[in-house]
């Protein structure tokens, strides 16, 4: 992706009360800061996951552990100076049993989520709030006369927004879109109790994510496009698509020293800040 398509509705006549449909408006580059490449690339996860793995085999025969699960750490530098970090996980066996075993490393990195156990041992909590805003979120081969499908674009119309992102060409030669589609408020599970200046509560906003339906993604995405059309090419089957809600939460720290100053653990990703809880469905 290198630039990107603003689109926003078209002024309205003036005997109108709303705009005739939407036209584009702009096209700025999409990345703006000095950088070598000056585009992004969108590659699927298990894609970017595989390549990793790979390349970890070149340093460590047992790189990636499969159904282990963090339990707990502690800094014992008396047993090992260079080593201090001992790390207990539970190993599920192929029986079905699970294992108990401790490991020592120089660093531990915690990636592990939103509800991140590294993060919980380090004392630290997530600081900040979620909003009451759901998006629908679809991949699919797209057949459309939309002219930026393979654009990055941004779409603002009277009947909402959308972000259009160009994906990868997968198995079968045809080239996945992505659309994230604004949810309208008033459309959506309208009887809910509000808790505090948090917004809903935990069940409540998982109720109003679960009541998002693929057909109403689709019939939303195609209000926001019109006057152009878009659906599923024919012949093709939804790949994945999922309905979250937009969170702003960091921690006020992401790194724990040793008594010597030492960076030891870490965390990264959504074990720092969560970005959406989100109900998620496969084709």
């Amino acid at each position: 992706m290198s630039e990107v398509a603003f689109w926003n509705p078209k002024e309205a006549d003036q005997n109108k009360s709303q705009s005739d449909g939407i036209e584009r408006t702009s096209f700025v580059p999409d990345v703006t800061v000095a950088a070598r490449y000056e585009h992004e690339v969108t590659i699927h996860q298990g894609r970017i996951e595989r390549i990793l793995e790979e390349n970890l085999r070149l340093y460590s025969e047992r790189s990636i552990v499969r159904s282990t699960r963090f339990v707990d750490f502690h800094l014992d530098k008396a047993g090992d100076n260079e080593h201090p970090l001992v790390v207990e996980v539970e190993e599920e066996k192929s029986d079905g049993s699970r294992e108990r075993r401790s490991v020592r490393a120089k660093h531990l990195v915690g990636a592990d989520g939103a509800h991140s156990g590294v993060r919980r041992r380090m004392g630290l909590k997530l600081e900040g709030e979620t909003t009451d805003h759901i998006w629908g979120v679809v991949d699919f081969v797209a057949e459309t006369d939309f002219p930026d499908i393979r654009k990055r674009s941004a779409i603002h119309s009277d009947a909402g927004s959308v972000m259009v992102i160009p994906r990868e060409r997968i198995y079968s030669g045809h080239y996945l879109t992505r659309l994230y589609v604004q949810v309208k408020d008033d459309e959506v599970s309208a009887d809910v109790d509000v808790v505090g200046k948090s917004g809903l509560s935990h069940q409540k906003s998982r109720e109003r994510r679960a009541a998002i339906t693929l057909e109403y993604i689709f019939e939303q995405a195609r209000r926001v496009f019109a006057p152009y059309d878009i659906r599923v090419k024919e012949g093709t089957d939804v790949d994945w698509w999922a309905a979250y809600q937009i969170g702003q939460r960091m921690t006020p720290e992401f790194s724990m020293k040793d008594d010597e100053g030492v960076e030891r653990v870490f965390i990264v990703g959504d074990g720092k800040e969560t970005s959406a809880n989100a109900i998620s469905y496969h084709g």
